[in-house]
């Protein structure tokens, strides 16, 4: 039986100054503006409805597409209000978020511990500094590294994604 459910918030391309060679998340999610609270708020209590008293134990909002910590502040803090107050009321037990290496400082984690954010995904795709240079990534390995130690050492979960088959 499944225990864990993630509720998917797509964000499409927010806060991603690049357009990497793999990357069309305008296409992929079918999106083309921003999110409003609104939005985010009907999405969850959607998905809330489809996944009550079946035996969740774990229930995340996640949010996915962009670079989350790229985008600007005030907003970053309007969509994390909305999580938080799902996981304040229990609805939700973690919050997760996808972003760049190269957007994570202590004032950004700072924030993000501020709301109770749980999990840091970093869009690393490679270790191998060629392949992020033809990729269009815009940073180099050094930044992942660094990056993953600050995650680590502000006390979230970390997670990496990396892809195979990059130029």
């Amino acid at each position: 039986m499944k225990t864990h459910a993630i509720i998917p918030i797509f964000i499409p391309h927010l806060g991603c100054p690049n357009d990497c060679v793999f990357c069309n998340q305008k296409k992929i999610t079918a999106k083309a503006k921003p999110l409003s609270s609104e939005d985010m708020i009907e999405m969850i209590e959607r998905y809330l409805k489809t996944i009550t008293g079946r035996g969740i134990e774990t229930t995340e909002i996640a949010f996915y597409g962009g670079s989350f910590t790229g985008i600007p502040m005030n907003q970053q803090m309007e969509y994390l209000s909305v999580a938080r107050q799902y996981k304040d009321k229990g609805f939700v037990q973690k919050i997760h978020l996808s972003t760049r290496p190269d957007f994570i400082d202590e004032n950004i984690l700072t924030n993000l511990k501020n709301f109770e954010v749980d999990i840091i995904e970093l869009g690393v795709q490679s270790f191998d500094e060629e392949v992020l240079r033809l990729s269009n990534r815009g940073h180099n390995r050094g930044v992942v590294f660094t990056a993953s130690g600050m995650i680590k050492d502000y006390g979230f979960e970390l997670g990496l994604q990396l892809m195979i088959g990059l130029p």
